[in-house]
């Protein structure tokens, strides 16, 4: 499984569509469960780069808590696995928890669901977590909309195709393109990635 999965742990199909969504638009590839059994299972069978996890996993029971105990096993496993909590039942205190106590990274209100911020959040902290690599120094250079075309350029994409992805024309790929070259620092695709995915600090 590619480090560019990301594990969708929502047992709401409508909402499992938009995180599913948001990761390919991303750029990701969206493994969607809907409980704890099969969160733990898909956990220890593939890599993921980031999980997007729903506390309540089961749409009768109010109370129901099983993403809780999804992120007690990701806690608790040897490889970091930054994790994105969700859910339609916000409190202080059940934040303190997940982000606190079993340290995820960001936490999401339902009621109060951005689109664009969720998109952003999922995108950098795959990145942070190192797929790809992308030092600091590159992403505090880039605007979000470069790190977009790097991101497809380290995957070898084309212009053309790059502009089919992002939805822009070929022109302004060039434009993105050229001031990737000028922010880097480098004359060349090949560099520019190189640069990108250049881990030494």
């Amino acid at each position: 499984m590619t480090q560019r999965a990301v594990l969708i742990i929502e047992d709401d199909p409508n909402w499992q569509a938009i995180f599913e969504e948001i990761a390919t638009d991303q750029g990701f590839e969206p493994v969607v469960v809907a409980s704890y059994q099969a969160a733990v299972s898909a956990l220890a069978g593939q890599t993921f780069a980031l999980a997007i996890v729903d506390i309540s996993l089961s749409a009768p029971d109010y109370a129901d808590r099983s993403g809780v105990e999804v992120l007690r096993t990701i806690a608790a496993a040897s490889d970091r696995l930054p994790a994105i909590v969700v859910t339609g039942y916000a409190t202080v205190d059940l934040a303190i928890e997940t982000l606190v106590d079993l340290n995820a990274v960001n936490f999401f209100r339902k009621d109060e669901f951005d689109r664009r911020a969720f998109g952003r959040v999922l995108k950098k902290e795959v990145m942070e977590a190192g797929s790809p690599p992308y030092t600091p120094e590159v992403l505090e250079r880039l605007s979000d909309r470069e790190q977009e075309g790097l991101d497809l350029l380290v995957q070898g994409r084309t212009n053309k195709q790059i502009a089919g992805a992002l939805t822009i024309t070929v022109n302004t790929v060039k434009k993105h393109v050229q001031s990737i070259f000028t922010k880097l620092n480098v004359e060349t695709r090949a560099a520019a990635v190189a640069k990108a995915l250049d881990t030494r600090r």
